[in-house]
């Protein structure tokens, strides 16, 4: 195996060789591979793609039979662009866990991702058949319809936020969708309703943000980032989004207001 992530291979019989660990014995308290999937679905929430891929990896590190571990772990290496690592790590996982529902969507979104439409519909369609069912089935089936059947793409986006279990940041990952698609009037719909269910995070700002700015409401986008910065956490992805936006267009009032603020 080639590439950044060709030394990420799990190591599990070394973890089960380790009966009882030093930190054990010390009474501290031993992280779980558990305590790595809630970090990488903290991090992953707040675009921090590198750290959540790392939670996954040593998640998996310490329990191989982790299904939830392996489908993060590829989706991070699709959100870094990584897309043959990704669909690598999709098919090594199948070979473990044939027929996964949740591993054939992954795989589905690493090859939609990669430019490869008929073998991203033909995951699709076997995780569609694979038993159960999930948000992340019928958002990466939207996804590979968008461009050729946008009212089938937009059901299927509606029925993955039916599922249960979900919350403001499906909302936020169709939004992404759209956005990434050039389609950020849709876009903005569902940012809201994220931000709608959870105002105190900062990625729904930057979210919403991105949609008023690509809706040419950049004024409007900028006060989204700003507020960002000012809650918990939000202050890097804030200014980010800021400085991203500063960036674009010719100087008007709004790039020399933004130019003051990051003098502040």
């Amino acid at each position: 195996m080639t590439g950044r992530f060709s030394k990420l291979e799990v190591q599990q019989s070394k973890v089960q060789a380790a009966t009882i660990a030093p930190a054990e014995l010390l009474g501290v308290p031993v992280r779980t591979p558990q305590d790595d999937l809630r970090a990488a679905s903290d991090a992953w929430r707040m675009e921090c793609f590198e750290s959540a891929l790392q939670h996954y990896t040593r998640a998996l590190r310490d329990d191989r039979g982790l299904i939830p571990a392996w489908v993060g772990q590829v989706q991070m290496l699709v959100e870094l662009h990584e897309h043959p690592e990704a669909r690598l790590w999709a098919d090594k996982a199948l070979e473990l866990f044939r027929n996964n529902g949740e591993l054939l969507a992954a795989r589905a979104l690493a090859a939609h991702r990669a430019g490869d439409h008929q073998a991203a519909l033909i995951a699709s369609d076997d995780c569609l058949k694979a038993p159960g069912t999930s948000p992340l089935r019928w958002r990466v089936r939207a996804e590979i319809m968008l461009r050729s059947a946008a009212d089938r793409a937009r059901d299927c986006f509606e029925k993955s936020l039916v599922e249960p279990g979900t919350d403001w940041f499906d909302r936020v990952l169709i939004a992404r969708v759209y956005t990434t698609n050039r389609l950020p009037a849709a876009a903005l719909v569902y940012a809201q309703q994220g931000l709608d269910m959870q105002p105190g995070h900062p990625i729904t700002w930057v979210t919403l943000g991105r949609c008023q700015a690509a809706l040419g409401m950049s004024e409007k986008g900028a006060l989204s980032f700003q507020r960002a910065t000012q809650l918990p956490g939000g202050r890097e992805p804030g200014l980010a989004a800021l400085k991203s936006l500063a960036g674009t267009g010719s100087p008007t009032r709004l790039s020399r207001w933004l130019t003051g603020l990051f003098k502040r």
